[in-house]
């Protein structure tokens, strides 16, 4: 930006300082361009100045000088008019603005009166001109800094106006300050009539805490019919005082008042909820609650039934984005050509009987927060790439649409498929494996942890009792023995299954064997075939336990250490793991 982006106040300043003194004016740019003048130079304004002119060397000393006699003096030598030069005498002075030149500003006598003027006055003439060149400066600085505003207010306008929700803002009485045009579509009005009305005079139901924004729905009449809409509050802050809100408009549609009823705190799962003091279990604990805070990907690996979402859901309730969506999605739940709408989101119109306004996609929903992406192996093989894609670029397009929308989530997911055999197989993109092996945490099977078993169940039991309104109920020492030595190829969640399923038939308080579900004591009479002919429970019970023994002898040892690891797996004491490898000769 330059002079002439002032031109209009340079003239008037030239016109006016020619007034006063009875001298002619003449205000070049940094280029000598003529940007202002009066009297014989007036109708060159817009023409640069004869070359080598003596503001040259004003502007390359950046000092002020009094030119005597152009046409005679050393320092117009090689001014291309000397010799023809109609001035008599000059006072030159830069125009300067933090050390940069922004042009010269020159006092011009044509005659011996004016001559005479500035000569006499031109100390004080100086002192005059460097205030001019500095109000001429401050006059360039503000019609800059006006323009850049100007330019950056449109340019946010223009980004507010393009956003996919409505937008209002207001001052903190409700007052509208600006409306984009989403808004105006939503509603069915025209922005600029609203400016300065209040908020409440197009939402009258409104019902506002600027200083507790949370997303409420509310009812807006639009051309005579009642329509829902999903309005969340933001309130601008500086230095700690509110000064402004800026009001979201979203339509309503079941996946968004989902996506806030899951913001609302359905995810109040935490890592007190997840039953079981065993080793192995408090390890996975641990690095889960140590993992929590981070942003990066997590990968849970471990057998169907073993609990994953519930520490899906703990890790989000344990980050900072606690109070965002958690999202979840199982991937083998839905069909291929519906799964990548289902994560993406589409524009109306985007497919054959989507809905005419579009649709929101999970990664949307999860914004802010964390996508829970379950059974992750089934995720197919040409969706893989997209997701990857979206984890790197952090952005991502609905099905059908156009424009890169911004997302940032935690992503958690979860397989109990072998997705290194996969990805070797070419089944599984190995690029997508390590983008979510990041945080590999595994989720140890039932059986692995049967020092669980009977707090599980007991805790299983007092929920079922109290959920179906049941009078406490208790299992005989048969049953909790069976249940330790059960394998459970379902895990926790046929534990739960069975409790469920026992609280329901049995009528009296005791559980015994025989009420068991078919399928455990099925896996008791297989395992009586093999091991031993009685065919009496204690018998095969105890059979059971010596291979159990003998398994873990041959998985972690048999020294001193090794037995009291040993014992401490089980949950029993070394004395009575000694006693027992001493009943089935396993010294």
């Amino acid at each position: 930006m330059d002079l002439f982006s002032i031109q209009k106040s340079a003239q008037e300043v030239a016109e006016a300082i020619s007034a006063v003194l009875n001298v002619d004016v003449t205000i070049v740019d940094a280029n000598f361009n003529r940007v202002a003048a009066t009297g014989e130079y007036k109708n060159l304004i817009g023409e640069k100045i004869p070359k080598n002119c003596s503001f040259e060397s004003i502007a390359k000393r950046k000092k002020p000088e009094f030119i005597d006699n152009p046409n005679i003096s050393q320092k117009c030598m090689e001014c291309s008019l000397k010799g023809s030069c109609a001035e008599m005498a000059t006072i030159g002075y830069p125009i300067m603005n933090n050390g940069e030149l922004l042009g010269v500003i020159g006092l011009i006598a044509f005659n011996m009166e004016q001559k005479k003027k500035i000569q006499k006055d031109y100390d004080s003439l100086i002192v005059f001109l460097n205030k001019l060149g500095d109000l001429l400066a401050g006059n360039l600085k503000y019609t800059k800094t006006i323009t850049e505003l100007t330019i950056q207010t449109e340019e946010i306008n223009m980004i507010i106006d393009g956003l996919g929700n409505g937008i209002i803002c207001t001052d903190n009485g409700g007052i509208i300050k600006f409306i984009n045009s989403k808004a105006e579509d939503y509603l069915k009005i025209k922005g600029e009539t609203l400016v300065n009305k209040s908020i409440f005079e197009i939402i009258p139901d409104l019902k506002l805490d600027f200083k507790k924004p949370s997303p409420i729905e509310v009812k807006v009449t639009v051309n005579n019919k009642r329509k829902s809409f999903i309005i969340k509050t933001i309130p601008v802050m500086i230095e700690d005082k509110n000064v402004s809100n800026i009001i979201e408009i979203h339509k309503t549609s079941h996946m968004i008042r989902n996506a806030y009823k899951l913001i609302e705190g359905q995810n109040s799962i935490t890592f007190e909820h997840i039953i079981g003091n065993s080793p192995k279990i408090m390890e996975v604990k641990d690095i889960s609650k140590k993992v929590a805070p981070s942003k990066s990907s997590v990968l849970l690996r471990g057998e169907s039934g073993t609990g994953k979402e519930l520490f899906a859901r703990a890790i989000h309730n344990s980050s900072d984005r606690v109070n965002c969506p958690f999202v979840a999605i199982n991937c083998a739940s839905i069909p291929d050509n519906l799964l990548e709408s289902e994560l993406f989101g589409y524009e109306g119109g985007a497919f054959t009987g989507a809905r005419k306004e579009g649709q929101m996609g999970k990664f949307e929903l999860a914004n802010g927060g964390t996508l829970f992406l379950d059974e992750i192996g089934d995720l197919p093989i040409h969706l893989q790439p997209k997701l990857l894609r979206v984890l790197q670029e952090e952005a991502f397009m609905r099905v059908g649409g156009k424009e890169l929308i911004p997302v940032d989530f935690r992503l958690i997911a979860a397989t109990n498929r072998n997705l290194e055999e996969m990805a070797l197989d070419g089944e599984f993109r190995e690029d997508l494996y390590y983008r979510l092996n990041v945080i590999p945490i595994h989720i140890p099977p039932l059986r692995e942890r049967i020092e669980d078993i009977e707090i599980l169940s007991e805790y299983e039991l007092e929920k079922y009792c109290n959920k179906l309104g049941i009078n406490s109920k208790y299992f005989s020492r048969e049953v909790q023995e069976a249940f330790n030595k059960y394998n459970w190829p379902g895990n926790v969640r046929e534990l739960e299954n069975a409790v469920e399923y026992l609280v329901n038939v049995v009528k009296g308080e005791e559980i015994n064997f025989e009420n068991l579900p078919y399928t455990i004591k099925k896996y008791f009479l297989d395992n009586k075939d093999k091991t031993n002919k009685s065919g009496k429970l204690k018998d095969i019970i105890e059979d059971y336990e010596k291979e159990i023994l003998k398994s873990y002898l041959k998985t972690y040892g048999d020294t001193t250490e090794d037995k009291g690891k040993i014992a401490s797996i089980l949950g029993i004491n070394l004395s009575t793991l000694y006693r027992k490898l001493a009943k089935y000769n396993l010294q």
